[in-house]
């Protein structure tokens, strides 16, 4: 259709009007206009093969896994498309957010959702989660860097205390050398674990700016309540009614795998760990 009425309308106005990308006209063009898609049993064993490796990849991680281990290059249609065809998909989680917005009176809300960083240990993101377990309620404390994706300190407790929060960050701090943190904003929301004086305190004695989220706005600390998310998908969702100690070896389990596999299409296509030592190694030798 596109190909017959070009001469008459622009492409971009007809790509528009059929609801069909302009790089998806000009892919078929450059295959030669095949009148249908072509069907390949060796690209659907390779993506299947890779999903069924680990089935929380969507079509990105799927794209950039395939891509790092058998060198090839696919659109996220054509994996997309594979994956259709097989009935399979990731998992897929229900995003909910608030938007509220008013104002904190103490403490700043820096960030204002601009979350772009020029190096690591610019902006921290740090936020406290729930894990239900059989027996107990656990929490768990992080923190995200928001230039490499990476968790670079966490904590699993029993008890949602002050110094729950404090050995999150001290722990953080004592893995990063201060010159390597000159400037670096960590952002809350207005939990009472980080309105605290004695959180300001730490931040102060270490040179760390504090920026806060507006009340009841958790859009303005998404970098860790994605992650949360991601988490919760990924790993506690998919692991019924966990002892304690079985849900603690699953989170340290799937942190470790986050840091050092999970691809990222944002960061290069690296995971995250891999990423934050090349950045390191440019910015700090």
């Amino acid at each position: 259709m596109i190909d017959k009425l070009k001469c008459r309308y622009s492409i971009k106005n007809l790509c528009q009007r059929l609801k069909c990308s302009r790089s998806g006209y000009y892919d078929w063009i450059a295959l030669g206009k095949p009148k249908y898609k072509s069907y390949n049993e060796a690209i659907n064993k390779i993506i299947l093969d890779q999903y069924f490796k680990d089935k929380r990849q969507g079509i990105e991680r799927l794209q950039m896994n395939i891509k790092k281990v058998h060198g090839l290059i696919l659109t996220r249609y054509s994996v997309y498309r594979y994956m259709r065809l097989n009935q399979v998909q990731s998992i897929i989680r229900k995003k909910k957010f608030r938007w509220g917005a008013r104002p904190h009176i103490k403490i700043p809300n820096l960030l204002k959702r601009d979350f772009t960083t020029e190096r690591p240990n610019e902006k921290w993101s740090i936020d406290i989660s729930y894990l239900f377990c059989k027996e107990r309620i656990l929490y768990l404390c992080a923190i995200k860097d928001m230039y490499d994706k990476s968790i670079v300190s966490y904590k699993i407790s029993r008890f949602m205390s002050h110094d729950f929060v404090l050995n999150t960050v001290k722990m953080a701090i004592s893995d990063v050398p201060q010159h390597q943190r000159l400037g670096l904003i960590i952002h809350s929301d207005q939990g009472a674990q980080f309105t605290s004086q004695v959180y300001s305190n730490l931040l102060k004695e270490n040179n760390i700016k504090q920026s806060a989220s507006f009340k009841g706005s958790c859009v303005d600390n998404s970098p860790i309540e994605t992650w949360f998310s991601s988490l919760k998908s990924e790993c506690v969702y998919l692991n019924d009614k966990m002892s304690e100690s079985e849900m603690i070896l699953k989170v340290e389990d799937y942190i470790k795998y986050y840091n050092e596999e999970r691809l990222q299409k944002k960061i290069k296509e690296l995971a995250p760990i891999q990423y934050r030592k090349q950045a390191l190694s440019r910015f700090f030798i």
